[in-house]
């Protein structure tokens, strides 16, 4: 145990994991998932998970987001979703889904205004009871809770689980619109419920803790197949710069403005749901917004891009962060320019690193130039080693079988 929490671990983040390494993945076992919507849009929990699929059962449990709703597009499209989840039978949300036979979804109704004491009471009754609905209806035995969302705090031990795992993907406290008194205080019971801790980010291993076991970096991984792409000499005479994922407050629009007024010859891909004020960037038509594209869909559509940008703001909100689309990026073979969040400056090997628009421009200029001399076969290595969502996966069931 002492050594999965210490040289195992730092180990496997290295890197130093090779392929002939023994793969071992929990097998057996009744696991109730909370989660976002299953398959929507993959996220890491689901990207986690999803090799144990096919060895154990799971019920996933659709819970509703921390934020409350506002008047927009993106919402308007996720209640609309949701809604037709709860209204959908059993095979409806299984054609939505594409889930396999090895998991059931529940989906309870459920109110999204949590701030409220009342509220938060009716979305336990809601959650308790269709959980436990689908629980006798299986004969599950509810062997683990995995959860990756502060407000299961509610619902997580009234299952008779054996133990609760806490995935903690994000510093959510410290989201736009979210109150931070509610997400810390849910966060807090949720960690005393949890029987193990794991977070995606050594920030975030470092400020969360049960006060029982040592919290365990267990950063994300990549699904190499789908993400590689063939070799593709950068387009200097119209260079296709591309974003993916959901663009929000988090982004730094000012050196996404800058590269478009300052490099010649280029256009901006941003591909994802945008859910913050881009009035700015609109305006310029060297900046293309995409919308959503299907996960599936996302390989092609990427395919033509010569390099890949993540602008974050540095701020103690980014400072926890650990991108999923980071390894992602990396993965397509194309280079890489982002800012010097914490855990972007772990691969600043494989990324180059820049803080404002002229320092992108900067890097954007002597990819053109092939001045920048970056190892894609190094990092390709480097992710098919250690970082392949099979082998996280394999990292998470053996912290699971030593508690």
């Amino acid at each position: 145990h002492n050594t999965l929490r210490s040289s195992h671990c730092v180990n496997f983040e290295c890197g130093c994991m090779d392929q002939n390494s023994e793969i071992k993945l929990l097998r057996n076992k009744d696991l109730l998932v909370f989660g976002e919507d299953f398959a929507r849009h993959p996220h890491s929990l689901e990207h986690l998970l999803r090799p144990l699929f096919p060895f154990n059962r799971l019920i996933w449990i659709e819970t509703i987001g921390l934020r409350s709703p506002r008047l927009s597009f993106y919402d308007f499209k996720k209640i609309f979703l949701k809604i037709l989840r709860w209204l959908s039978s059993e095979k409806k949300v299984s054609q939505i889904s594409k889930k396999p036979d090895s998991i059931d979804i529940v989906s309870p109704f459920m109110i999204p205004y949590n701030q409220f004491f009342l509220i938060r009471k009716v979305n336990q009754f809601c959650v308790l009871r269709a959980v436990r609905k689908k629980i006798k209806e299986l004969n599950f035995k509810c062997d683990l809770t995995i959860t990756s969302v502060p407000c299961s705090c509610d619902y997580v031990g009234f299952f008779n689980e054996k133990k609760i795992i806490y995935v903690c993907v994000d510093e959510f406290s410290l989201w736009p619109g979210l109150s931070f008194k509610m997400v810390h205080s849910m966060e807090q019971k949720l960690l005393l419920k949890s029987d193990l801790v794991l977070a995606t980010s050594t920030n975030l291993q470092i400020s969360k803790t049960n006060h029982k076991t040592q919290t365990l970096l267990l950063t994300h991984g990549v699904d190499f197949e789908h993400f590689h792409l063939p070799y593709k000499k950068i387009n200097s005479e119209k260079t296709q710069i591309c974003y993916f994922g959901l663009f929000d407050e988090r982004s730094n629009q000012e050196i996404i403005s800058y590269i478009a007024e300052h490099v010649d010859h280029c256009e901006i891909h941003i591909i994802g749901d945008v859910v913050c004020d881009i009035s700015v960037l609109k305006k310029n038509k060297k900046i293309r917004f995409r919308g959503p594209v299907k996960y599936m869909d996302l390989p092609r559509e990427i395919s033509e891009m010569d390099l890949f940008i993540l602008p974050y703001a540095i701020n103690e909100m980014t400072k926890n962060l650990n991108p999923l689309k980071l390894k992602e990026y990396i993965c397509t073979g194309r280079p890489v320019i982002s800012t010097s969040i914490p855990e972007v400056l772990k691969l600043k090997q494989y990324v180059l690193i820049a803080d404002s628009g002229a320092e992108f421009k900067k890097c954007i200029d002597e990819l053109r130039a092939n001045r920048v001399k970056l190892s894609p076969d190094q990092a390709l290595k480097y992710l098919t080693d250690s970082q392949t969502w099979t082998m996280k996966a394999s990292e998470f069931s053996e912290a699971i079988l030593n508690i």
